[in-house]
């Protein structure tokens, strides 16, 4: 007998990093009712360990605004350093991860956060677990069905699940279905949305262990340029393990009637040749066909999302995976949050796959080039020399990659249908779109030095944040009619022993100093003199740049009436 049905604003299904996430995130912000269901409770070392490891500074930053970087670096192996080794076991520099060493600057998280999945996820479910709620699991999803007669924010989605422990079905109908249940996400198929692209005859091998090894720099981001398994991956990982990946050819599964682990430690070990290792025990292994698919929709019938491997899938080639899908998360929690507590109009919610789809496709193009040539294929449709090195290949599109790959370099396309983004009347060395730089901070009286992505936490609130120039017009009253669902942050250009002697009045919202070299000035193209209005999104993106004048309140107002009622 099924169980009696009932109602939340938002159902999760899946419950990775992408739908812990975002659950995390709708329930920090309030005012909105959520289930996260999962059809595993990850019970075997299988399950538990392995899949992704590694986050890049965008996301890294992305997960401080929601103040949970912190937990997770507790744990980490915080990965600064990267080494390439040639077929002779000579050290090859400007190849493989190199670029991690030069494009990850800019950022208080200049490093490869590595933690393997697992570990994230115990993070993730107890900060949602201090917010009231709890992984319901296990759980499969058996149909979903859409009242498409129903209007826009009622609860038109009634799924129907299935208790795995008891074999009872129950239903909960929702407002919204987020789809976060990977690259076979029932979600996706249940509602019949596409998924373009292909997967290639060519598998990689994964494998997490404790090990012993001759390999000079161990403890790093490491590539190992194999004639016969691809450029190898190696990976120090948390708690002293050690990844290692390879590519598994025809030829390796020929020479096995059966592929098991046994196999996997061996041909990792002719992998990373001429290094010796030793592996003392094994974590986890996997064998997996590598592909890239992107769904034809991010979001469908005005009620249901895909995010992460749900919505597009590709190698660990780039070890974008979880980087990717922390995005999507960060970019359509604040959204969803805004238009069901009544905030913000229905349309902002379209946003979220004209800004992911761009960056996902930019994704999937490098990832192509990146598998093959990690497999000792040239790219397709490659019309340079034949007999071109590979790895000198891989190197070049890798650190042409670079600001994507770390994150601090993605950006969201300025579109007329778009008003989250729009050019102001200040231009500079920033625009709309553009990430908006963490800057180095002094707090007034101590003089304690802070970043400004602590002082604008991520709580689905816009920050409007005045670098203050001519100090009169910082005191405007009508600034606080212009910011619907902001917060205020006021930058002076010079340290003093109050704000009130800069400023001889008070400032809008907290302020904060300036360091010595006005590099927060700097770094956002603002003349320390003239000064300048930047509105941050809550995710950290930049909203629009005004100039300091008497036209700024309503260039102000005229920006968020085109994002909230």
């Amino acid at each position: 007998m099924a169980e009696e049905t009932r109602k939340v604003d938002v159902l999760i299904v899946g419950a990775g990093p992408v739908g812990l996430v975002t659950a995390f995130q709708l329930a920090k912000f309030g005012g909105v009712s959520v289930a996260i269901i999962d059809k595993n409770e990850k019970a075997t070392s299988q399950q538990a360990y392995g899949r992704a490891i590694t986050l890049f500074p965008r996301t890294s930053e992305l997960l401080d605004q929601l103040g949970l970087a912190e937990r997770l670096a507790q744990q980490c192996f915080a990965c600064r350093n990267t080494v390439t080794y040639n077929s002779k076991g000579e050290e090859v520099k400007g190849r493989g991860w190199s670029f991690m060493e030069t494009s990850m600057s800019d950022t208080a998280w200049d490093f490869a956060l590595v933690l393997r999945q697992k570990y994230q996820e115990d993070v993730f479910r107890e900060a949602l677990r201090e917010h009231g709620i709890e992984v319901e699991a296990p759980f499969s999803l058996l149909d979903v069905v859409v009242d498409e007669t129903a209007p826009a924010l009622c609860h038109k989605v009634t799924a129907t699940l299935k208790n795995e422990k008891t074999g009872q079905d129950s239903k909960i109908k929702c407002k919204f279905l987020v789809g976060c249940d990977g690259g076979h996400s029932s979600v996706r198929r249940m509602l019949q949305i596409p998924f373009q692209g292909s997967t290639s005859a060519d598998k990689w091998v994964r494998i997490d262990g404790l090990v012993k090894t001759n390999v000079p720099k161990p403890r790093t981001y490491c590539a190992i340029e194999s004639p016969t398994h691809g450029n190898v991956l190696w990976v120090g990982l948390d708690r002293g393990r050690t990844r290692i990946g390879y590519a598994f050819t025809e030829k390796h599964a020929n020479s096995y009637e059966v592929f098991d682990e046994a196999a996997a430690v061996k041909e990792a070990k002719a992998a990373v040749k001429p290094f010796d290792l030793e592996i003392e025990c094994v974590d986890w292994w996997t064998i997996y066909s590598v592909g890239q698919r992107i769904a034809e929709s991010f979001f469908v019938k005005d009620c249901v999302f895909l995010a992460g491997d749900a919505c597009h899938t590709h190698s660990s080639g780039a070890a974008q995976g979880m980087n990717t899908g922390i995005h999507d998360s960060v970019n359509l929690a604040w959204k969803l949050s805004l238009v069901l507590r009544g905030a913000a109009d229905f349309d902002l919610l379209r946003t979220y796959q004209a800004e992911r789809l761009p960056n996902v496709q930019r994704l999937i193009q490098y990832d192509k080039d990146i598998s093959r040539l990690m497999t000792n294929r040239l790219p397709e449709n490659w019309s340079g020399d034949p007999n071109t090195d590979v790895n000198a290949i891989l190197g070049d599109i890798m650190a042409e990659a670079a600001s994507f790959s770390s994150g601090l370099g993605i950006f969201y396309d300025l579109e007329e249908s778009n008003s989250l983004n729009r050019t102001g009347s200040q231009r500079g060395a920033l625009s709309p779109g553009q990430r908006g730089p963490d800057i180095d901070l002094v707090t007034p009286g101590t003089f304690e030095k802070t970043r400004l992505i602590q002082q604008t936490r991520n709580s689905a609130m816009f920050h409007v944040v005045v670098f203050a120039g001519d100090t009169a017009l910082t005191k405007e009253s009508e600034f606080h009619a212009a910011a619907l669902q902001s917060t205020f942050l006021t930058i002076l250009n010079s340290t003093a022993p109050s704000t009130w002697e800069v400023l001889g009045h008070d400032p809008l919202g907290r302020a904060y100093f300036d360091d010595s070299k006005q590099n927060a000035y700097q770094r956002y193209g603002i003349d320390a003199s003239s000064g300048g209005v930047v509105v941050l999104r809550p995710d950290g993106w930049i909203g629009t740049v005004t100039s300091l004048s008497k036209d700024a309140v309503a260039e102000l107002v005229k920006y968020f009436q085109g994002i909230f009622y």
